[in-house]
Order: structure tokens, then sequence, then C-alpha cells
């Protein structure tokens, strides 16, 4: 909207737009409202529109110009204001490629959308004892385990962005053991250092997953 006005977005591109707006848990819904199967008394369905004020009864004919409306709802008519507020300094924007249409800012954004293949390619390291080269193997399966959501997770705790905003992953070793046994992250690198101390696979894994999935318990420091 900043960039190209809302003329420059389509039907499809509002619908898409939304799906990614929304909840996961009110995805599913969403979706359902798009495919031949649509039941209009389907009570997921119900509380999706209910949920955004829409009370109208849907129906196979109707259920297209609701969503599409929802759609315009949310992503144009409501963040008006801001997106006004913002459209003449984010205009200076187009002067770059990436930033000339729709489809090149879309081209841009798939670009930086993490793959366990795309992280892993990015990954530079030289592993020294034969230990610290299996702890690497680990990492880069455990690397591919990931996807969606966990991935731009995994992601963002080495660079401080969930989108790969990098051009490589530096990795290296420490030997930290017991209870400060931990992978840490610097992110202006991006540094990933994990501990050659793990002795499998399924070690490294559980305890990266607990460290992604306790947020809070991230710190930040300064140096």
């Amino acid at each position: 909207m900043c960039l190209f006005g809302e003329e420059g977005m389509g039907s499809d591109f509002l619908l898409s737009a939304f799906c990614l707006y929304i909840s996961e848990d009110k995805r599913e819904a969403f979706q359902k409202c798009l495919t031949d199967t649509f039941l209009p008394n389907d009570d997921d369905i119900l509380d999706f529109l209910s949920s955004y004020k829409c009370f109208r009864s849907p129906s196979k004919e109707n259920i297209m110009q609701i969503v599409s409306e929802l759609a315009h709802q949310e992503i144009v008519q409501k963040p008006r204001y801001i997106m006004n507020c913002w459209a003449p300094i984010v205009k200076s924007l187009i002067t770059f490629p990436e930033f000339t249409s729709v489809t090149a800012l879309e081209n841009l954004y798939e670009v930086m959308r993490p793959t366990a293949k795309k992280v892993i390619k990015l990954i530079k390291s030289e592993p020294v004892t034969e230990q610290e080269r299996q702890c690497l193997d680990h990492l880069q399966k455990y690397i591919r385990s990931l996807s969606g959501e966990t991935l731009s997770l995994f992601v963002q705790f080495i660079s401080g962005s969930n989108v790969i905003a990098f051009d490589r992953i530096e990795v290296g070793f420490t030997t930290l053991e017991g209870t400060a046994r931990r992978p840490i992250a610097q992110t202006c690198g991006p540094l990933l250092e994990i501990p050659s101390t793990y002795q499998s696979y399924n070690e490294l894994s559980e305890e990266f997953s607990e460290l992604l999935q306790q947020r809070d318990s991230w710190q930040f420091n300064i140096v």
C-alpha cells in the first residue's frame, strides 16, 4: 500500500496477504472457505467470521465475497491512516530495483525467506577435532529437521532477524559442559558457538529446541 497504493493490490494478493496476517489457528478455517468442500455450517468457519465481527450467513455463493471484504478490511482499511503517514517516506525506495513492483518485492521476500537448505548453505566453519566435526554434522541435521516458524525462530536466535539478512553464518565451537552447556549466538556476525561436548544428535537437538522455545530467557548483551 505505501509503495504501490490500493490499486497495486489485486484480490488474490489481498487474500494471500490476509492468510499470512491471521494467526495459525484461524488460518485453517480461512483456508476451508477457499475450498470446494466449504460447509456453511462449519463451526470453525462461523467462529472465524464472527471473530472479525462478520455475522452474515455464509454460503457457497457469497463466501468469496465475504473473505475478500474481510481481507480488504484488515489489510487496507484499518491501517490506512498509518500507511498514509508512511507513504511519502517509503516512496523513496522505488528507486531500488527490488521495490519497483509488487512482483519484485515478492521476489525479495522469497529470497529472504529461510529454508533449511538456504541456511545450511550459509554455514562457514573450520572444525579441527573429530568431536567438532561430529557436532557440526549434528547441527546441520538439526537444521534440516526445522521448518516454518521454528526455522524462522532459529534464524532469529542466531541473527536477531527472522529472515535471511546476512550472507554467511560463522560456526565456532566451545567446550562448555554440564549446566553451562548451551549454544551461544553473536547476532552481529552472525556467529553461532556450539559446544563440542554433545555426545549425540539427540543431546544437541533437545537442548537447542528447549532454548528456542524459551524466548523469554534469551539474553542480549552489548560489549
